[in-house]
């Protein structure tokens, strides 16, 4: 039989749900903050930096991470059941090319920081979290 620790329920709480974006959904687990996140076809995630390591793991759709890295854009497609990693520090967004599920997680609570201006020109005609 499975060792469940009645004092350390599991609450899903929804998180970072817009109804231009898509639902998002979030839980903490051993001091490591989770997400749920459908996103749809023409919206973006991120624009922003983590203190944490983050992992993405896409469950449907297609989907790239662009990252700032040295002065650099660099685009990380995102392939199903593989997880893609976005360090420490290093700003990032997501994009969707078609309605997706990812499931993220990170390295300690969910900490975010806006990176503005960074991808201005790629977000000015998607909808984002604060739309």
């Amino acid at each position: 039989m499975p060792n469940c620790d009645a004092s350390m329920p599991l609450k899903i709480e929804e998180w970072a749900s817009t109804e231009k974006v898509g639902s998002a959904y979030s839980f903490m687990h051993h001091g490591n903050f989770h997400g749920i996140l459908e996103t749809k076809k023409g919206a973006y995630r991120g624009n922003h930096i983590h203190p944490n390591i983050q992992y993405t793991l896409l469950l449907k759709g297609r989907a790239k991470n662009v990252l700032y890295v040295d002065g650099e854009r660099v685009e990380v497609p995102l392939r199903i059941g593989e997880v893609a990693k976005v360090e420490a520090g290093v700003p990032h967004i997501l994009f969707p090319e078609t309605d997706i599920l990812t499931f993220e997680w990170w390295t300690g609570d969910f900490i975010a920081d806006d990176c503005t201006g960074l991808f201005d020109d790629l977000i000015k005609v998607r909808y984002g979290p604060k739309d």
